[in-house]
């Protein structure tokens, strides 16, 4: 499988700090042992096979892949995709989170996926798979695998269940997304704030790392009106609200919200 020089251009650009010049020797991107990118294979490879898209790969194509892709880790808040880049690599995540986000008219950012661990995102023309004007920001430190788009077309057409299983992955995706754009169509703010929180929450009913700028983002709506409401759900005793975790403390309310 040929490679092109599309890693070794987004790897120069995600590597630069906000603000400095090409050429500059700073790095953005950092690891978790001696602040450099990842290039062990082994180590890449049990990333990557953690990702269910990969496990059909033979030995063969597991080492290809593991050779052809770089991981880095980017800290929580770099964007590293915006809308005018050609989108030349798909990303992998193999540890964080990252949100694919827009700017509205009105300068509100209006978050429309948040992606969590073994999700694969980028330009994929081959899978009708796009960014489609987003941009990409780490919303906590979170470790990427970078591919060449090319070079996964390659994958795919050589190994169809790839393929098969990308799909499937697309298609919960956008099932989801149709979901979302429901709820924010017919549904009330109160409504979808109870549906977000109960999503969002762990086994033990709390929820990590959400601003209320956060929340309001992934919303649509402004940070004031988040914070009203949740003041309302604390007072009627469905939630405990700390700096950057909500608990909840009355799951069967909250569902009594999210289908009102």
């Amino acid at each position: 499988m040929s490679t092109t020089n599309a890693i070794q251009r987004k790897l120069a650009d995600l590597t630069r700090r906000p603000g400095t010049q090409k050429g500059s020797r700073a790095n953005a991107w950092k690891t978790t042992r001696d602040g450099k990118m990842i290039g062990d294979a082994a180590s890449k490879l049990g990333y990557l096979l953690e990702t269910e898209v990969f496990r059909p790969l033979s030995a063969p194509e597991r080492t290809w892949l593991a050779e052809s892709t770089t991981m880095v880790s980017c800290e929580r808040g770099r964007v590293f995709y915006t809308p005018d880049e050609p989108g030349e690599v798909v990303f992998i995540l193999k540890r964080g989170r990252v949100d694919l986000y827009r700017i509205a008219a009105d300068g509100r950012k209006l978050v429309v996926a948040t992606l969590g661990p073994h999700t694969i995102f980028g330009e994929m023309g081959l899978l009708g798979q796009g960014m489609y004007g987003c941009y990409a920001e780490a919303t906590e430190e979170s470790l990427i695998c970078v591919l060449s788009r090319a070079d996964l077309q390659a994958l795919i057409r050589r190994n169809p269940d790839v393929g098969l299983r990308l799909l499937a992955e697309l298609g919960a995706r956008l099932q989801q997304r149709e979901e979302e754009l429901e709820s924010l169509a017919f549904r009330g703010l109160p409504a979808r704030l109870a549906t977000l929180l109960l999503r969002e929450a762990d086994i033990y009913g709390t929820i990590d790392g959400y601003s209320h700028q956060e929340l309001a983002e992934r919303l649509g709506t402004y940070r004031e009106t988040v914070s009203q409401l949740l003041g309302r759900f604390r007072s009627e005793g469905l939630v405990a609200v700390e700096p950057r975790r909500i608990r909840l403390l009355d799951r069967t309310g909250l569902e009594a919200y999210a289908e009102s």
